[in-house]
């Protein structure tokens, strides 16, 4: 730049400008009076060389811009430039001698801006609280807003989880929500089922129930997978079945109604019943569930041996122990131990066809870690308001438990279901139990033909049984001999043995489960003879006028004739 405007400087005349701020580096901090002398003519002379070029650009621009000469005015506007800048660093000079500033801090700033190295920029100057930006604010403010919500939802759930330990320990929700403190006091005269049932019953005609095609019709037998195994309590298993093959069930069957398993163990074949528990909207398979006995062959064995992908001996459905929701507006279910399990297929298959009808549970249990299908009771009364569930523990020892103890009581029949004389009620249980709870029931005014039993329990030793009744066919013959009519088999019958003990003896099949009177699975009709039965649960009013009897009961003292 320097050779340019000196080649410029000649052509207007003028001397080259010297070389004044490369000097200036030069010198030393203390400059003698005559160096000073002649720094300040060199400054004099570059601000009048700076105003002539300023002078000389300023006339040349305007003639260019009269005549509209770009290039002319380019030329005149870098004079300018020149000139001013010439100027300005004579007049800088001229100051930094007079102020008696340091020369050589003048030349490295003109150094600095003719080589275009800027200053750094100053720092900006922290603003708001702390010195932070607005999107510091705005991020910690996003945090905060999100570790508060963790807080809050982490405090819910301890919330939920001490709701539903007080639900557990004191049945707030389970035993209080069905106890008429807990409920609407209804109006005088309003109908029972007025708070209760939201849809009026459907017919009868829509439970039936109808097996699909190419299924057996009435009793089935055959082979059921084991799909899975789950363990409800200490001693209870739930089995899941399932069609060897996949798909739907080889049956169809109610809920209520029971299976018989076969097994070998020892070298003897052994069948026990057990109900089915879960709902027949299940088409793809169905579950037992099993409490292992003390000294219970088949159960032990199911327990010990059974594991998933065995295949089980089966027969059934069995039973007539069903509630479908068309018999009654409501129903009220009584369970005392493992008797829970026909009761949860119904209580499950109303559920899951969302019935409006109320129902109720009253479930008597030793603690409460023997509560089968807790967790899922619980689950199910708080997804329906029609559902109540009441427990009752007689040896629950821990102080966290606030809810009923003992045994079914009157009072507390009476608190948990309300107009308990007017439903139809499910009672399933322990012998000693059910008795009981029938002698409340009828106390409270139920009509036994509203209350319904099933057990599968051998009763306790010492129990008294009831009473055997005769059962007469038209003709009798004298001698201790049992015919049976299909096979064309006889067998001695001594007084020690059943009509199903004289038939395996003999080799005749009569189908059985659970030998004591109450599956009614060995029903058949006598034809001819009297016989006398301690137990006869296994058989409704109608078999019993009709002439069947239970062949793993049924004991003669005379000849007896069988359709078996």
């Amino acid at each position: 730049m320097g050779g340019m405007m000196g080649e410029m400087m000649r052509e207007m005349g003028a001397p080259p400008p010297k070389e004044l701020y490369p000097s200036l580096m030069s010198l030393p901090p203390q400059l003698p009076p005559e160096k000073r002398e002649e720094l300040l003519r060199q400054a004099r002379e570059r601000m009048t060389a700076g105003k002539n070029l300023l002078s000389k650009g300023m006339e040349a621009l305007s003639d260019s811009a009269a005549s509209g000469d770009i290039r002319a005015a380019e030329d005149a506007t870098a004079r300018m430039r020149q000139g001013l800048a010439q100027f300005e660093s004579g007049v800088a000079a001229h100051r930094a001698l007079a102020d008696g500033k340091a020369l050589r801090s003048v030349a490295l700033q003109w150094f600095k801006r003719e080589m275009t190295l800027r200053a750094p920029p100053a720092a900006e100057a922290p603003h708001g609280l702390f010195g932070l930006s607005w999107f510091h604010y705005v991020v910690m403010l996003i945090l905060l807003t999100f570790a508060g919500a963790m807080i809050w939802m982490s405090f819910r759930r301890i919330s939920r989880a001490e709701a539903l330990l007080t639900s557990l320990t004191t049945g707030k929700r389970v035993v209080s929500e069905i106890a008429p403190a807990a409920r609407s006091p209804r109006a005088p005269g309003a109908a029972p089922e007025a708070a209760l049932t939201a849809f009026p019953a459907p017919p009868p005609a829509e439970y039936k129930v109808v097996a699909p095609a190419g299924l057996p019709a009435g009793r089935w037998s055959g082979q059921l997978r084991v799909a899975q195994i789950f363990q409800e309590t200490a001693d209870v298993r739930t089995f899941r079945l399932m069609h060897p093959a996949g798909g739907d069930l080889p049956f169809v069957f109610q809920p209520g109604q029971f299976l018989t398993i076969s097994v070998t163990t020892e070298g003897k074949e052994a069948k026990r019943s057990y109900s089915i528990s879960s709902s027949p909207c299940c088409r793809g398979w169905c579950e037992i569930t099993v409490k292992r006995a003390p000294h219970g062959a088949v159960s032990a064995f199911l327990h010990e041996q059974v594991k998933a992908g065995d295949l089980l001996e089966a027969s059934g459905p069995y039973g007539k122990f069903s509630f479908r929701g068309a018999e009654a507006p409501s129903i009220v279910f009584i369970a005392g131990g493992v008797g829970i399990t026909p009761l949860m297929s119904a209580l499950r298959y109303l559920t899951d066809q969302s019935w409006a009808g109320g129902i109720f549970l009253v479930y008597a249990c030793a603690s409460l870690k023997d509560v089968i299908y807790r967790e899922e009771l619980e689950y199910l009364v708080r997804r329906h308001p029609n559902l109540h569930v009441a427990f009752v523990l007689s040896d629950e020892d821990s102080p966290l438990w606030t809810g009923p103890r003992g045994y079914i009581t009157k009072d507390l029949l009476v608190q948990a279901v309300p107009d308990l004389s007017g439903r139809l009620i499910h009672l399933c249980g322990p012998p000693p139990m059910m008795q009981a709870v029938k002698t409340i029931l009828s106390e409270v005014g139920v009509p036994p033909d509203q209350v319904r039993t099933e057990t599968f329990l051998t009763p306790e030793p010492g129990l008294p049984r009831p009473p055997g009744s005769p059962i007469s066919a038209p003709s009798a013959v004298a001698a201790p001999i049992c015919s049976f009519v299909r096979s064309g088999k006889t067998a001695p019958l001594p007084a020690d043995k059943t009509i199903l003990d004289a038939s395996e003896d003999v080799g005749v099949n009569i189908d059985y489960s659970c030998r004591q009177g109450y599956c009614g699975v060995c029903k058949i009709k006598l034809l001819s003879g009297e016989v006398t039965m301690a137990v006869d649960d296994g058989l409704a009013a109608e078999d019993k006028a009709l002439g069947f009897i239970l062949a793993c009961q049924a004991k003669a003292s005379a000849d007896v004739t069988v359709e078996a």
